[in-house]
């Protein structure tokens, strides 16, 4: 169950933004994720969030309050019907609490592909302790329409954005050394970003795309009301849509020299993908890292060009027979495969 690559040793890995809790990611909902987990009867608890938002975080803090065990699924393994991830997860429910990570590697968009998933579903809804488990946000969108997993869970917790004053302080307590923040010398419009905001009714949920316009940034340098760094800032965590280790990746390539507002931008630009293209991307959204061979069964046709160019386009790195999605284009991906409706 181990990737060849963990994620805490990636560019993208939130980790490197300081200290940050399951309070600063949950907000509002921290306590009753607490109450949720110390309730009396053990029911299932869903922990969702986008990719590289920070769930590993409020899944650590599950772990430390009820002493569990925590497990996680990998890529590598693929679907693991009857495979030793889910004999751990049985056993493991025998002896306490778990948390189980990276609940989107259950299934395949395959005939068959849900077969993990069922087997997973049911050890949980069986058991008798507490179980928390972790979720990427697309593949849980997914997989409630398609296969009602939603309904297995009383309690789902959302992983949501970090405010822009605390997403600055998180990443400026990371480095000693500081860009020199330079304003813009000339007027531009206002950068618009798209915000996904998931809207829902009874058990119907649509992302729709909201305009978030942040601070301008042409202004004149000689305005000493204005700080260059606070614009920076809008406009990172308006490109990486409050998401922490989205807005690290980001930061880590811009943190040296000057840093004017307009260099902050999202990996992969304005990406033209064709249907194909955008559908591989969207697996690799949901899933944040899968298997070429994973990749080969859904698309029925060797994935081999497809992903030579969305890893020119710097969306995708491919690397010992897995793909992995690069926290710094997650706006960019986004973006690009809900424009074209792929679920």
């Amino acid at each position: 169950m181990t990737d060849s690559e963990s994620d805490d040793e990636r560019a993208g890995d939130a980790r490197r933004s300081g200290e940050v809790d399951a309070a600063t990611l949950l907000g509002e909902a921290h306590e009753t994720f607490e109450d949720a987990l110390d309730g009396e009867t053990a029911v299932p608890v869903a922990v969702v969030g986008s990719p590289f938002a920070g769930r590993e975080f409020v899944l650590e803090a599950a772990v430390e309050r009820l002493d569990a065990t925590r497990i996680r699924f990998e890529a590598a393994d693929g679907p693991p019907t009857g495979s030793d991830a889910l004999d751990a997860v049985g056993d493991a429910l025998e002896s306490g609490p778990v948390v189980v990570e990276d609940c989107q590697h259950l299934y395949r968009r395959t005939v068959g592909g849900f077969e993990a998933l069922e087997e997973f579903l049911d050890l949980i809804a069986s058991a008798d302790v507490p179980v928390a488990t972790g979720w990427n946000r697309y593949a849980w969108t997914y997989l409630a329409a398609v296969r009602g997993i939603d309904r297995s869970f009383r309690h789902r917790f959302d992983v949501g954005p970090v405010a822009t004053d605390r997403l600055a302080e998180l990443l400026l307590s990371r480095y000693d050394e500081m860009p020199t923040f330079v304003s813009e010398t000339t007027e531009t419009e206002r950068p618009v970003t798209l915000r996904r905001r998931e809207v829902g009714w009874n058990d119907l949920a649509i992302t729709v795309p909201l305009p978030s316009v942040t601070l301008p940034i042409g202004r004149d340098s000689s305005d000493e009301s204005i700080d260059a760094r606070d614009v920076v800032f809008e406009r990172l965590a308006a490109v990486s849509q409050g998401n922490l280790g989205v807005a690290t990746s980001l930061w880590e390539s811009l943190h040296s020299g000057e840093l004017r507002p307009s260099d902050v931008v999202a990996a992969g630009g304005d990406v033209d993908l064709d249907r194909d293209e955008a559908f591989c991307l969207r697996i690799v959204l949901s899933k944040e890292r899968v298997a070429r061979e994973e990749l080969t069964d859904v698309l029925g046709v060797s994935p081999d060009r497809i992903l030579g160019r969305l890893d020119r386009e710097g969306l995708v790195t491919v690397r010992e027979g897995l793909v992995r999605l690069d926290p710094a284009a997650v706006p960019t991906i986004t973006d690009a495969t809900e424009s074209r409706r792929i679920p």
